[in-house]
């Protein structure tokens, strides 16, 4: 071999190393996450942990599937799974007939506990009251966030009965400001989060009472939502290390 072969083999050989080791980086989950404690909250190397981040990462560890942490807003996180233009995964996600039509779900991570509503000082509701007497409250102002799902319950209630809502697209102690500030009547939070809303809010405490519906049924169930260019094989490595029952 002249040198001049040998100087083109070396050069070839680089660079399929460097094709094979980008087509290896380009293989990585984008596992993408939002800071929601206790579900999620962050650590100091980027990574994520808590109620639902914790079994996901377990998860991807225990099939040896390669995941990158990235942060993103829930918004963004959801069009990205939709967009499809990148193998991509997003943490503790409701299952719902929509978001079926264009993502992979994995096993459940986690069921919520019944879902509680954080309402403002000053506005009553009735002892024992069901999800359908509070929603139909004459005047009623019910905080919901953007393109949120509530789980199948809540969602079928407010579609049904059409309260008047306030939207927003902004972060949950955001929105308990806003409940503060009367803006709204109420919100609905998962029992595991609100006190720690309440407890982050830099709000005094008695502007906020909780209350769980008679009728509230146990909470959804949270799944990992990946786009669908990530295999199914890979779906089914994740779910062999979900423990989740």
């Amino acid at each position: 071999m002249n040198k001049k072969t040998l100087f083109q083999f070396c050069t070839l050989t680089m660079l399929a190393a460097a094709a094979s080791g980008q087509a290896l980086a380009d293989d990585k989950i984008v596992l993408n996450y939002n800071v929601r404690p206790p579900y999620i909250v962050e650590e100091s190397d980027g990574s994520a942990s808590g109620l639902t981040a914790s079994p996901a990462a377990n998860a991807f560890k225990s099939a040896g599937v390669a995941f990158t942490w990235a942060k993103a807003a829930p918004n963004r996180q959801l069009a990205m799974v939709q967009e499809n233009t990148q193998k991509t995964c997003a943490i503790g996600w409701y299952k719902t007939e929509e978001r079926e039509g264009f993502a992979k779900f994995s096993k459940a991570l986690y069921r919520d506990k019944p879902t509680v509503m954080i309402i403002s000082s000053g506005f009553k509701i009735k002892d024992h009251a069901k999800l359908e007497d509070v929603l139909t409250m004459p005047g009623i102002k019910v905080l919901i966030k953007e393109k949120f799902s509530y789980g199948h319950h809540i969602d079928a209630a407010l579609a049904k009965l059409k309260p008047q809502t306030v939207v927003s697209n902004g972060t949950n102690t955001q929105m308990l400001q806003l409940i503060a500030a009367k803006s709204a009547d109420l919100m609905f939070a998962a029992p595991e989060e609100a006190n720690y809303l309440i407890e982050q809010s830099n709000v005094a405490k008695d502007k906020f009472s909780q209350f769980k519906a008679s009728d509230m049924p146990d909470g959804g169930e949270r799944y990992l939502i990946c786009s669908k260019n990530v295999p199914d094989e890979v779906i089914a490595k994740l779910n062999k290390g979900i423990s989740f029952k």
